[in-house]
């Protein structure tokens, strides 16, 4: 291979200024809030062709990037030289500098000055110069760039390798013939920079060359008989790639190290011309046809023709997408014709429509949303790849005499030409700005900042030809997307999908995030539901997107600041116009669906800020729905970050009673023991405020226990003056013995008006001393009292004891226990049964408290009348303060027959008999006499006692009623008069005897 000598020459790099005004751009018609846009119209861009060996591009122009890093970098054992001896070789070359040449170099490029220039339109590209001067009496075919270097193919067979010396500057390394026997040109620069190497196809020939020295490897084998060559892919196992060689019979797989080239395997798929591959799915052209291969299972797919006619055209070929989409070009009879661009998959099929070029192109690369198609003629133009595109063709590059070229080079470069007006356009479109809340100066002008020094503009798409190399810088992707249309949905999805595929700038981040948040607010804005798809898509992107954006749109209330990109907020702002709650079948449903997923999220650590703040405005807002369909509201509902929120929104709407439960759990789970009891007493709501009490006694502090425990106890057990039931009751007792309170204290504190609380508190605790039982007794007697005066108890026992009275029957129950049972079956009564019961029970208790039991009769006493009272609490113990007689005045009072006949003596028994003879009814005294004396016959033993009865009957008694009871005192008479004669008898015998003894004992004396 010859290898020409170059003489270099270190020309001085033009202005800036110089070199933009042979770049014509006319910029796009956006609006900026700070400047306005000039449009220039078209300018030219000249060509100025200096024969020299150093070619000087715009210094700050074109800046490296994505270098390789040193992992994936390698030096070839083989090479000759290594990177360092290049950079000196250069170096020393630079020093031995031939003017001639250059001078006259200038002198030809001067007359063809007025001949050659770039036209570009307005559009979604400019051009920015990378490499001013080529040598222009070549024509190219290629042209590569790699870390510092930059290569370029010819029609002849020239390889040109550029070196840049400093940024923006130049030099031209080497130029060699691939084979100095031939002008055959280069077909294919195939850079391959992992292994620091490249494959050169020229005439069917392929070769291995080393980077960056850029000449053929040493001891490499040439493999000929090649159409095309391709990358399959990269394995980092064996640091090599895999690389597909079109043969004639076949398909080669070749395996490339930093080391060795190995043929590793052929493919029986024969007369392939060109072809671009998806690992090993290939689409390939053959014979005038297109045809799908699937290496793996060696499936072939006929698809179209590449020229209606037997014409020549060159198949083209390329990736749309790197997963599963081929784009190609079908035309007419000739270049001239027009031409259809196809997007095809895997499966054959043609998708996303078809778009139709002028004429029938040279070279297609893909870059979406764009597609830039060299026409040929003098003519390179940039057709849309959006089906939405009313117009598909937008812009073009022309030179009326040279052909342009294109190329996407492995390196991506930075245009730093852009201007301080068009930089401010691109921030105050892509800077935040606020929705909510007063401006915030300091920070919009700090996002200004940071987009404007994020922002710079790489592309790797080249324009190339005897003008030089210029960059085809693509404008923001954000510009390209303007439209509202729903179409604009799946355009803005196919760019994030290719962008995912990337490494992005950090300026490409922020143009990713605004086509996000676009895409959501069209989702918003176009589809009919949106509470599953849209959400779900709001959630997938929430470390992107403010979500609060989207509470935002519906309305909902929003915590902190939320900024959005200045340029979408006019779409916000008719979005938030818009009823959007109307496309949400089940809101509650469809926020619980969003807190879950955002919570599954932050767990991964994907949302990274101001998520509390937006699990506050979902809590809030579900919180407002459920409250207004009166739904059940639990703890479990919400994040404790909301929680202050939420006591707020609940006090805010009046529902602090009511929605008291979830308020108390709330103050709980904060460590707020004492507002719960504070909520409780405003609701009047004291049963559930004891049970607080007791079930957090120990979690309240110590101040509150000393000081306000006992009171809120009590105002909780009389509850507005009420009665304490016994449960609460016993939760008192059960709180005072875990806070150490005396009850007695307690009781003590239990003001005069609460006397019928201190009752039931002793009640439950039981009596400890004398003292509380007369307390209790006392109280009891005074609700009787009252019970007696407000229920007219007095008339109700005087008929009782009218009704007992009447009933002359001699065995009938006493009238202690007629009343008793009278009480207990008289509805009327129910409340004085009650208290006498209670009376009773305690009088009970104390029966060996002769003191207490002396003080129950004295207090009753005071209320009692006719000794009924009495009668009822002390029917057996009435002898104690009440005399016999005046027990017998009592009884024989009521006609309790059987009562007089325990009090009835000798002296009483006429007295006894003489009331029974009033009775009107001379059956029931005879009767009532009878049992009298019968029952009390023990009383007649005596002649005056009999006597006196006898005298008593009056001569109209029935005297055969009590016959037997007069038989029987007469024999009873006899008896006794026979034992008293007996009796004397007997003595006087007995003293007979005695006498007689006496005399005998006087006798012998």
């Amino acid at each position: 291979m010859a290898k020409k000598k170059i003489k270099v020459n270190n020309t001085k790099v033009q202005d800036n200024d110089e070199r933009e005004s042979k770049i014509g751009i006319e910029p796009p018609h956006e609006e900026n809030d700070e400047t306005g846009t000039k449009d220039n119209g078209q300018e030219t861009l000249e060509g100025e062709n200096q024969q020299s060996s150093l070619h000087s591009a715009n210094q700050e122009g074109v800046e490296e990037a994505d270098k390789f890093s040193q992992e994936e970098s390698r030096s070839t054992d083989n090479s000759s030289f290594d990177k360092d001896t290049t950079r000196e070789a250069i170096e020393n070359d630079v020093t031995k500098e031939d003017t001639s040449g250059t001078e006259a170099g200038m002198s030809t490029n001067d007359n063809q000055k007025e001949d050659l220039s770039l036209k570009i339109n307005e559009g979604p590209f400019r051009l920015s110069t990378v490499l001013e001067n080529v040598p222009s009496d070549l024509a190219y075919t290629c042209c590569e760039a790699y870390d510092n270097h930059i290569f370029l193919g010819t029609t002849t067979g020239d390889l040109l390798h550029y070196f840049e010396l400093e940024r923006g500057n130049y030099m031209l390394v080497s130029q060699t013939k691939f084979d100095a026997d031939s002008d055959a040109k280069i077909d294919k620069i195939l850079l391959l920079p992992k292994v620091e190497g490249a494959l050169i196809l020229c005439n069917n020939e392929l070769v291995l060359f080393i980077l960056p020295e850029f000449a053929p490897r040493p001891n490499t084998v040439r493999l000929r008989g090649i159409n095309d060559v391709l990358v399959c892919n990269f394995s980092r196992s064996s640091n090599a790639y895999r690389i597909y060689a079109f043969h004639a019979e076949g398909i080669r797989l070749l395996k490339i190290s930093a080391n060795s080239l190995v043929f590793a395997k052929t493919f029986n798929f024969k007369l392939i011309d060109k072809a671009c591959a998806h690992e090993q799915t290939l689409m390939i052209s053959k014979l005038n046809n297109y045809e799908l291969v699937n290496l793996k299972s060696s499936q072939v797919i006929p698809l179209f023709r590449i020229s209606e006619t037997d014409e020549e055209l060159e198949p083209i070929i390329t990736n749309f997408n790197d997963d599963n989409e081929f784009l190609v070009c079908s035309g007419g009879g000739s270049y001239e014709n027009g031409a259809m661009a196809l997007v095809v998959n895997h499966h054959g099929d043609i998708i996303k429509g078809t778009m139709l070029l002028k004429n029938y192109p040279r070279k297609v690369i893909v870059e979406f949303p764009y597609i830039i198609v060299d026409s040929g003629f003098q003519s390179v133009d940039i057709y849309s790849a959006l089906s939405s595109e009313e117009s598909q063709l937008l812009q073009s590059i022309t030179n009326p005499k040279i052909d342009l070229k294109i190329s996407r080079t492995d390196k991506v470069f930075t245009n730093a030409n852009t201007s301080e007006e068009f930089r401010k356009k691109i921030s105050n479109k892509l800077r935040l700005q606020p929705l909510t809340h007063s401006d915030n100066k300091f920070r919009i002008e700090r996002e200004r900042a940071l987009v404007e020094e994020s922002y710079e503009e790489k592309s790797s798409l080249v324009i190339y030809n005897n003008l030089g190399i210029h960059l085809l810088v693509p404008k923001p992707m954000v510009l390209s997307f303007t439209s509202y249309d729903e179409s604009e949905i799946d355009n803005i999805e196919d760019q994030l999908k290719k962008l995912s595929r990337r490494d992005l700038t950090k300026f490409q981040k922020i143009e990713a995030k605004y086509l996000i948040s676009l895409l959501l607010f069209l989702m918003m804005l176009h589809y009919d539901h949106i509470e599953d798809e849209v959400m779900k898509k709001w959630c997938e992107f929430s470390d992107k997107v403010d979500i609060r954006i989207l509470f935002y749109l519906l309305g909902w209330k929003v915590y902190s600041e939320i900024w959005c990109f200045r340029g979408l907020v006019d779409i916000v702002e008719q979005l938030k116009s818009l009823k959007l709650s109307n496309k949400c079948e089940n809101v509650i449903k469809m926020i619980l669906m969003i807190k879950s997923d955002l919570k599954k999220r932050d767990k991964n650590g994907i949302l990274v800020t101001d998520f509390s703040d937006i699990m506050k405005s979902i809590d809030i807002t579900l919180l407002g729905l459920q409250l207004d369909s009166g739904s059940e509201v639990t703890i479990d509902m919400f994040e404790q970050e909301s929680f202050d929120e939420i006591i707020k929104e609940i006090y805010s709407r009046g529902d602090d009673i009511s929605r008291r439960r979830l308020l108390i759990d709330i103050h709980k789970e904060k460590g707020e023991y004492v507002e719960p009891l504070k909520l409780l007493k405003r609701a009047k709501d004291y049963k559930s405020l004891i049970s607080f009490i007791e079930e957090n006694i120990r979690c309240l502090p110590e101040e509150y226990v000393k000081e306000t425990l006992n009171d809120d106890l009590i105002i909780s057990l009389r509850q507005g003056n009420k009665n304490a039931d016994s449960n609460s009751i016993k939760q008192v007792l059960k709180i005072l013995d875990i806070a150490g309170i005396s009850k007695n204290e307690f009781l003590d504190r239990i003001p005069e008006e609460g006397i019928s609380l201190k009752v039931s508190f002793i009640e439950e605790l039981g009596v400890q001393n004398s003292k509380d039982s007369k307390f209790l007794f006392n109280y009891y007697l005074t609700k009787l009292q009252e019970i007696i005066s407000k229920d007219k108890i007095w008339f109700i026992l005087d008929d009782f004891i009218k009704e007992y009275k009447d009933d002359l029957a001699y065995d009938k129950t006493d009238i202690t226990s007629f009343i008793d049972i009278k009480l207990k079956h008289s509805v009327k009564c129910e409340r004085f049964s009650k208290y006498y019961g209670k009376c009773e029970n305690l009088k009970i208790e104390n029966i060996e408290d002769s003191e207490f039991i002396k003080f129950t009769f004295g207090e009753i006493s005071k209320i009692d009348r006719d000794h009924i009272l009495c009668l009822l609490f002390f029917s057996n113990d009435l002898i104690k303060w009440i005399s016999p007689k005046e027990l017998l005045k009592v009884y024989l009072s009521f006609n309790d027959f059987r009562s007089v006949e325990k009090f009835t003596d000798k002296p009483d028994l006429i007295a006894v008999m003489k009331q029974y003879l009033k009775i009107t009814s001379l059956n029931y005294s005879v009767e009532l006499i009878s049992n009298l004396l019968r029952r009390n016959f023990s009383l007649l033993d005596d002649i005056d006692t009999q006597l006196m009865v006898l005298e008593t009957i009056p001569s109209d008694f029935p005297m055969q009623s009590i016959s037997e009871l007069l038989l029987k005192m007469i024999i009873q008479y006899q008896d006794k008069r026979e034992d008293s004669n007996l009796r004397k008898f007997l003595l006087k015998n007995q003293i007979s005897i005695s006498d007689e003894l006496n005399r005998n004992f006087e006798a012998q004396e």
